[in-house]
């Protein structure tokens, strides 16, 4: 993405005001929306660490989902620049050199294209929190946007629509197990966020099935759920 091309992008979403600048999110607010029929934006994200505040993204990968169908052509992923030292932890997670950090892509551009490929669609992580905090203090630092992204956490109704299990399966590996998926590549966040995106599937087919129609109904059902096991 061309500096110039980037900035006429970002322009689409910001609408000069009296008072300051408004940011119009390329996400769309899920609650509202049908479960079937709904674009997807899969994302994930690796950091240079586990702390919720100052840590750098260090790769981003993403996967659409239409009509319950994984995007294979339209896969995203890139490594993005940095110099400097890394954890030590954090590098055995991820894998990521410091030499393919050096010869990574400039934060800028990958913001710009993953908002541009992500317009129009629902966004949707795995522990999504974490993620959204790091999309959000990028924004900040790099876009000047004061935004908070709307990432829907897959592991949030997981348990919701498999209450059998909510209690063994907790992270992304039991899940992956549960289902007997096969993950491309742990730790990668291109292969995160496929597997991920697999998930979503399951649980978009999974509340079908119940009858739920919406994000809001299913949001209710967790709710339920969650008062049921007293947290």
């Amino acid at each position: 993405m061309t500096t110039t091309r980037l900035r006429k992008f970002f322009q689409c979403y910001m609408k000069k005001t009296d008072s300051a600048s408004v940011i119009t999110p390329p996400w769309l607010d899920p609650w509202e929306l049908p479960l079937l029929g709904t674009r997807y934006f899969v994302v994930d994200l690796e950091s240079d660490g586990l702390q919720r505040k100052n840590n750098r993204i260090l790769s981003v990968g993403a996967i659409a989902v239409v009509e319950q169908t994984l995007r294979y052509s339209e896969a995203f992923y890139h490594v993005l620049h940095h110099t400097g030292d890394l954890q030590a932890d954090a590098m055995l997670i991820h894998g990521l050199s410091p030499t393919a950090l050096q010869q990574g892509d400039s934060t800028e551009a990958v913001l710009g294209a993953l908002c541009e490929q992500g317009q129009h669609s629902v966004w949707v992580g795995f522990h999504a929190g974490f993620d959204a905090l790091l999309l959000q203090q990028a924004f900040k630092s790099v876009l000047q946007w004061s935004c908070e992204p709307v990432i829907l956490n897959v592991a949030e109704y997981l348990p919701a629509l498999f209450s059998d299990h909510a209690a063994t399966q907790q992270n992304l590996d039991d899940w992956v197990e549960r289902f007997g998926l096969h993950a491309i590549e742990r730790h990668n966040a291109l292969g995160d966020a496929m597997v991920t995106a697999e998930l979503l599937q399951i649980v978009l087919r999974k509340a079908t099935q119940q009858g739920i129609t919406t994000w809001a109904e299913l949001r209710q059902l967790r709710q339920i759920q969650r008062k049921k096991r007293g947290y």
